[in-house]
Parts: C-alpha cells; structure tokens; sequence
C-alpha cells in the first residue's frame, strides 16, 4: 500500500496526503490534494482476513464477478474496485455520490465531501436537519433510483453513511451495493428502507408505508 501510494505521489494524480477524516472497521479515509490543488479523498481498505470473510457475502452471487479469488488480499483488491464501479454507475445516472476518480488494488480516490479541509458531517451526527422532511425524500429517492437506474442496491444504507453537505444527503460506503440480479438484493432493499424509515422516524418524520414503497421500487421494473 505505501509502495502504491507513493506511485501515486510521484506520478500524479497525488500532490500530497494531509490527514485521516475517518476511521472504519474495512478501511479508513484520508484528506489528500491532486496535482491542481483541489481536496480529494483517498479510501485505503484493510488487508484483513475477517473482513475479506464477510465481504465474500455481497460478492458471491453478483453476476459481474464470475471469479472470486481465494487470496485475502486480492478479494479485498476485488472489493475497491467493486465500489469504484458501483460509484460510476450511481454518478453515472446522476445519484448523488461522490465521483469516483482512479482505484488500485485497495486504494480508491473519489471526490471530497466537504468544505476545504473540513469534511461534510455524517448525518448521524446533525441534531435537526434543517428541512428533514425533504431530506427524507431525497434519501428515498436515491433508494429507488438506485435500484431503478444504476440496478443496485446499497445494501447498508442507514444514518451513519449518508453525508449531510449543503443541506443535501450525499450516500457513500457504496462497495458492499449488489446488482439486483444478486439473490439477496431484496432482503438488503428491505433492510436499507427499514433502517431510512427508522431513522426519520425517531425525527418525529411522518413516512410511507413502507411496504408500498418497496413495491413500487421492484414493480417499476416489470
């Protein structure tokens, strides 16, 4: 990884890494600049045997992978380069996530979320949004294009992984989002409106019904 990382510094597209912004249990989160002096973020995963274990689950049974290799380091190799993809194809139909902008092996650099060096709050951590209710539709909306028009869902989708910037949710933590054609992606769908509703919920937030809401996701399709 330090090897890979000063490539990156040498040749570009690095300038210079600044500091953490977040630590997590599969990978942590710096702060760096690219050679035009704009902040981006640089998400290095973990080489770990428990957590290549459980990140087998959400590649197993997605058709894009036909071969899930055997080595640690190469599923954890697999599953940066899982979220890169899963960033494009949400950016792509303009959901709003952050660009994905160059992967290698465990390392992956997309947009920063934030204002100069002070990333954007999760949105666990805001007391009131300022207009919940919207936000709440956005967050909805975003689940069902998600599904609609990228064709994944995210498949952990809660409070703790949706940024609050601008006054707007920004989701991240996208590697584990499966293909709908995955056989469990109607069991994480239910999961992550679960978790959305719950959340909004606890604000004192009036929300659908949720089981129309889930049949009016997986009904679109048909």
């Amino acid at each position: 990884t330090i090897f890979d990382l000063n490539k990156l510094l040498v040749n570009g597209p690095l300038e210079r890494i600044e500091g953490i912004i977040s630590a997590g249990k599969e990978a942590n989160v710096y702060l760096a600049y690219d050679l035009n002096g704009k902040e981006v973020a640089i998400k290095i995963y973990k080489i770990d045997n428990n957590t290549s274990k459980w990140m087998r689950n959400y590649i197993i049974g997605d058709p894009r992978f036909k071969k899930i290799p055997r080595n640690i380091s190469k599923v954890i190799f697999l599953w940066a380069s899982k979220e890169f993809k899963n960033l494009k194809r949400a950016y792509k139909v303009g959901l709003s996530v952050p660009e994905p902008i160059f992967t290698k092996n465990n390392i992956l650099i997309m947009e920063y979320i934030g204002f100069e060096s002070i990333p954007a709050p999760v949105l666990k951590d805001i007391k009131n949004p300022k207009d919940p209710v919207k936000c709440m539709k956005e967050i909805l909306s975003f689940i069902e294009k998600l599904y609609q028009k990228a064709r994944l869902v995210h498949g952990d989708l809660s409070e703790f992984n949706i940024l609050y910037h601008n006054q707007k949710p920004v989701v991240i933590d996208i590697s584990q989002a499966v293909s709908i054609q995955h056989p469990k992606a109607e069991v994480y769908l239910v999961r992550d409106i679960k978790n959305i509703f719950n959340y909004f919920n606890r604000l004192g937030i009036e929300v659908p019904n949720p089981k129309e809401f889930y049949y009016d996701i997986i009904n679109h399709n048909n």
